[in-house]
C-alpha cells in the first residue's frame, strides 16, 4: 500500500538518514503515548481513539517554529474536530517545566501533554521540532515526520477514505 499518495513538502536535511526507519513505521500500529501532565483535556491513550484520525504535534517550549505553528494547528484542530480528528500536542522533555505557561500564553486549544521521560519521542523517532505524525482510524501510523503545511492534506486524504 502506498502511504504517500499526495504531494508533500520536500524532506528536511535531518530527515534523510532517518527516513527509512520512519517509512518502516508507517502502516503499522502507532506506538503508545507515554506522556503526563495533560492540559486542555483528560489523559487519553491512542487505543481509546480508534475510529478517529489523530494528529500528534511534537513540539517544544523553546522552539520558535513550534510557537509560530500554533495558530495554524489551532485552526486545523478546530476545523476538523467535528469530523473525528483529534490533535494531541506532545511537549518535548527539555523545557516541559514551561509547558503550562506556554500553552496559556500562546493559547494552544487542543490537548497537550509532556513527554517527561523522552520515551514517546524515542518511540516515534522524532528528530526535529515541530514534527507531525498522522494516525488513521484503525490506529495505524500513516505518516511520520510531516511538516505543518502537509497536515491538512493528510487529514483530507484520510477523511475521504471512509
Amino acid at each position: 500500500m502506498a502511504l504517500r499518495t499526495f504531494a508533500v513538502e520536500p524532506p528536511r536535511p535531518e530527515q534523510s538518514k532517518a527516513r527509512p526507519e520512519l517509512d518502516a513505521m508507517q502502516g503499522k500500529p502507532a506506538p503508545a503515548l507515554q506522556v503526563s501532565n495533560w492540559i486542555n483535556g483528560k489523559p487519553v491513550q491512542l487505543s481509546e481513539l480508534k475510529g478517529k484520525i489523530v494528529v500528534l504535534d511534537f513540539w517544544a517550549t523553546w522552539c520558535g517554529p513550534c510557537i509560530k505553528a500554533i495558530p495554524h494547528a489551532n485552526d486545523i484542530s478546530r476545523k476538523y474536530a467535528e469530523k473525528g480528528v483529534v490533535f494531541i500536542g506532545v511537549c518535548a522533555q527539555r523545557g516541559a517545566e514551561k509547558m503550562a505557561d506556554t500553552v496559556k500564553t500562546h493559547q494552544i486549544a487542543y490537548p497537550v501533554a509532556a513527554d517527561l521521560t523522552g520515551d514517546t519521542v524515542k518511540a516515534y523517532k522524532v528528530n526535529s521540532f515541530p514534527d507531525y505524525y498522522i494516525i488513521d482510524r484503525n490506529g495505524n501510523l500513516r505518516w511520520a515526520d510531516f511538516m505543518n503545511g502537509d497536515v491538512e492534506k493528510a487529514i483530507e486524504f484520510l477523511l475521504a477514505e471512509k
